[in-house]
């Protein structure tokens, strides 16, 4: 007889209760994993902006009242710009993965790579070594999911191949196939390390 035991997955907020809370203790309104729930919450149905994020906590408050035991109301706008201005994005990035990782694993993995600039980031726009801000986003399509995101300044000596690199160092996935632009064929290569194993 087999016995097969399912592995016990860990849920969102579960996974971002492990993120170092960045705030002093004195005059906490908001335990940590439960504001950033809310605000991932908030990303999952396409809300990025300050005022959106706002707005879909306020909509929705009675059940995150109801959910987090809330005696304060939900966040004011305020409080989660001062909470995302200081958050660790990095980290965030890193605990969504393990999240969506969960579910993911064990398939026939395509992950698209793709950079792309961020608009209204140029600086110095009449000087020939102007700076701008990119990010770099590893794309499960099949699944509609981004499963990590980096951003990197040119100004810095960086660019899209150095960061998708990493990128796909963070992966760490044996047998997935990868697309990237014809940017990261290169003739003269690094000696290949053992993440690298791609096909492009």
């Amino acid at each position: 007889m087999h016995i097969f035991v399912k592995k016990q997955m860990k849920s969102l907020h579960e996974i971002l209760n492990e993120i170092k809370d960045f705030r002093r203790k004195q005059g906490q309104r908001f335990k940590f994993a439960d504001m950033l729930e809310m605000i991932v919450l908030a990303g999952l149905s396409g809300i990025f902006s300050i005022n959106g994020i706002r707005r879909f906590i306020h909509e929705n408050a009675e059940f995150f009242i109801e959910r987090y035991e809330l005696k304060h109301g939900v966040p004011s706008l305020s409080g989660i710009y001062n909470f995302l201005e200081r958050l660790d994005y990095e980290e965030l990035n890193k605990a969504l993965k393990i999240w969506m990782d969960q579910y993911i694993k064990g398939e026939d993995i395509w992950i698209s790579i793709d950079g792309k600039v961020l608009g209204s980031t140029v600086s110095d726009e009449h000087n020939s070594k102007q700076n701008f801000k990119s990010i770099v986003s590893a794309f499960r399509s099949e699944k509609k999911l981004t499963l990590i995101t980096k951003g990197f300044e040119n100004k810095k000596k960086e660019d899209e191949i150095m960061i998708a690199r990493e990128i796909i160092k963070q992966l760490e996935d044996k047998g997935v196939t990868m697309t990237l632009d014809a940017l990261h064929c290169q003739k003269k290569r690094q000696r290949r390390l053992w993440w690298e194993e791609m096909t492009i």
